[in-house]
C-alpha cells in the first residue's frame, strides 16, 4: 500500500452482492468462506484510498469504497500511543495503515498480546480490558510483551469517562468531589465532575422530578402507560441515553448496529441513536427510509458524521473541526418551541451550560430552509464557526433531531456565583412545588446548581419530546 494516499472517484457498483451485516467485523470474509463471500460484500479496510480498487475487478466485485472522510492523526505513526486502538484507527488516518483493523481470528481467546499484533487485528472489547490498560514492557526477553499498570488519567477530575468501569480500571482518578472543593466565588469559573455514576444518576432523577411538574397530568400518565417499543435505543461507543431514560423511568427497546437492516420499525416510534465510533451505512440509509415514512429520531455528536453525513447530508454535515473538552454556555433560538421550553425557565436566574465533548463535531447547516437550530451557543460559533448546538429538520414524514456532544453528562461548570449555589436554589428559581424541593434538598446534598440545573433541561426535553409524539398518534 502506497505511503501517500490520494482520494479517487468511489462510484463502484456491486449489483451481485448484498451487504453483510457484520461489515469490517466479519470473520468469514478471511476464514475462506467461499459460500459467504460470494453472496456478500464487505468495505475494503482502507476504504477510498485502496490501491487495488481501479486496477483489480475482483477485489472490486467483493469489496465496496465508501469514503471515510477521516482526518489524519496529528501525532503521526511514530508518536501516536493508539495505534492498537481500533476505535482510535477508526478514527485517524495514519500514513501507510487501514483505517480498520481485522477481525483477529482468536476473538476474546487470543493468547498473542504482542504490539504488532494488536496493530493489525481487532478483538472484542472484553479482550481490551486485559490489554488496552497495559504498558509495555521492554525488558530483555519480554519486548512486545504487557503487564498490568494503572495509571493516573491525564484529564484528572474532568474526565468524562469515570461512570465508564472499564476506563476506571485503566486510569485513576482524584477523589476530590465537587461538593467538597472550596468554592472561589472570584473565579470565572471550575469544573464540577459527578465523579461516580451514581452521582449523575442521581443528578437526572431530580432533573426528572423537577421536569415531571411541568408535564400535564394527561401527558405524565400518556409515557407511564406508554409501551415499551415506542422509544428505541441504538447503543455506541460513549454516549448512554439508556442510562439516562432509566433514571427518567422511560421504557426503552434496545436494537443493536447490526439489526437495524431487519428491525421492523413502525412509523410511531422514536429512535436515540448513540454517539458512535462508526455506524453500518447501509443502517443509516435504512434509517433515512423509515424517516421519511414517519419515523423519528434523535443522534449525538459522532452520529452527525457517520448517520446523518451519510443518509441526511442534505440537511446537516460535520463541519470538520473538533471540540476541546469543554463546558459552553447556551442560548434558546427558538423560545417558542415546544421542545426547548424547560430551558427558558432555567435560563431566568444562570445561563444554561452546554458540555462538549473533546473532539465533538460542530454542526454544518447545509439545508437552512428547513433545518431549525433550536439552541445555539455564541462561544461555539467564535471558536468553531458552527454556533449550533441541537437542531431539528423534517424529513418527509418524519422528523431528526440531532444535538452536539452527549447527552449522558458528566460534568459542568460552575461560570458564575450563581452556579456554585446549591440544587435547592435551583429548584427555588424555577418555582419548584414544595414537595419537589424538599426532595432535592434531600437526594442532592452532593449536587449543586449547575449540575441540576443540565439535567433538568435534559429531562424535560426528552420528557416534551416524548410527550409531543405520544399526543401526535392520538
Amino acid at each position: 500500500m502506497q505511503q501517500s494516499r490520494v482520494s479517487r472517484n468511489t462510484s463502484t457498483s456491486h449489483k451481485n452482492f448484498l451487504p453483510c451485516k457484520d461489515g469490517y467485523d466479519c470473520q468469514l470474509q478471511y476464514d475462506n468462506a467461499t459460500e459467504h463471500n460470494t453472496s456478500y460484500s464487505h468495505p475494503c479496510r482502507w476504504s477510498e484510498l485502496c490501491r487495488d480498487m481501479n486496477r483489480d475487478s475482483e477485489h472490486t466485485r467483493h469489496f465496496t469504497h465508501a469514503p471515510h472522510q477521516a482526518i489524519l492523526c496529528k501525532y503521526g505513526n511514530e508518536n501516536c500511543t493508539k495505534l492498537t486502538n481500533p476505535e482510535h484507527r477508526s478514527l485517524y488516518r495514519h500514513e501507510g495503515l487501514p483505517d480498520y483493523l481485522l477481525p483477529c481470528r482468536h476473538q476474546d481467546q487470543c493468547r498473542d498480546r504482542s504490539v504488532e499484533h494488536l496493530k493489525k487485528y481487532k478483538h472484542p472489547s472484553n479482550f481490551y480490558e486485559n490489554t488496552s490498560n497495559l504498558k509495555s514492557n521492554t525488558t530483555s526477553n519480554n519486548n512486545n510483551q504487557f503487564e498490568f499498570n494503572q495509571q493516573a488519567c491525564r484529564y484528572g477530575s474532568t474526565c468524562r469517562n469515570q461512570s465508564d468501569s472499564n476506563h476506571c480500571k485503566r486510569f485513576s482518578h482524584p477523589t476530590t468531589t465537587a461538593s467538597s472543593q472550596s468554592l472561589n466565588l472570584k473565579s470565572t469559573s471550575s469544573f464540577h465532575a459527578c465523579n461516580t455514576s451514581n452521582d449523575m444518576e442521581n443528578a437526572y432523577r431530580i432533573g426528572a422530578t423537577l421536569a415531571l411538574e411541568t408535564l400535564s397530568q394527561s401527558d405524565q400518565q400518556a409515557i407511564k402507560n406508554m409501551s415499551a417499543d415506542s422509544v428505541i435505543v441504538v447503543p455506541g461507543t460513549y454516549d448512554h441515553i439508556d442510562r439516562v431514560l432509566n433514571s427518567l423511568n422511560i421504557k426503552f427497546t434496545t436494537v443493536n448496529q447490526n439489526e437495524i437492516l431487519t428491525y421492523p420499525f413502525r412509523n410511531d416510534q422514536t429512535v436515540y441513536i448513540n454517539c458512535s465510533t462508526d455506524f453500518p451505512t447501509d443502517a443509516a440509509r435504512r434509517i433515512r427510509q423509515h424517516v421519511e415514512n414517519g419515523l423519528h429520531i434523535i443522534t449525538t455528536d459522532w452520529a452527525l458524521r457517520n448517520v446523518l453525513g451519510i443518509a441526511f447530508s442534505d440537511f446537516v454535515r460535520h463541519n470538520g473541526k473538533s471540540t476541546g473538552d469543554e463546558v459552553v454556555g447556551i442560548q434558546v433560538a427558538e423560545p417558542n418551541h415546544p421542545l426547548v421550553n424547560g430551558f427558558l425557565s432555567a435560563s431566568k436566574h444562570a445561563q444554561p451550560q452546554w458540555w462538549l465533548e473533546k473532539y465533538s463535531h460542530p454542526i454544518e447547516i447545509v439545508n437552512r430552509d428547513k433545518v431549525r437550530v433550536l439552541i445555539r451557543s455564541e462561544i461555539l460559533g467564535q471558536k468553531y464557526q458552527s454556533d449550533a448546538v441541537l437542531v431539528t429538520f423534517d424529513c418527509g414524514k418524519g422528523n431528526v433531531i440531532h444535538m452536539i456532544s452527549h447527552f449522558y453528562l458528566q460534568r459542568s461548570e460552575t461560570r458564575d456565583a450563581r452556579h456554585q449555589m446549591s440544587a435547592k436554589q435551583y429548584a427555588l428559581d424555577i418555582k419548584a412545588s414544595s414537595a419537589a424541593t424538599d426532595f432535592v434538598v434531600n437526594q442532592g446534598q452532593n449536587l449543586n446548581y449547575a449540575q441540576i440545573q443540565s439535567s433538568s433541561t435534559s429531562a424535560q426535553f426528552i420528557y416534551n419530546q416524548i410527550s409531543k409524539r405520544l399526543n401526535s398518534k392520538k
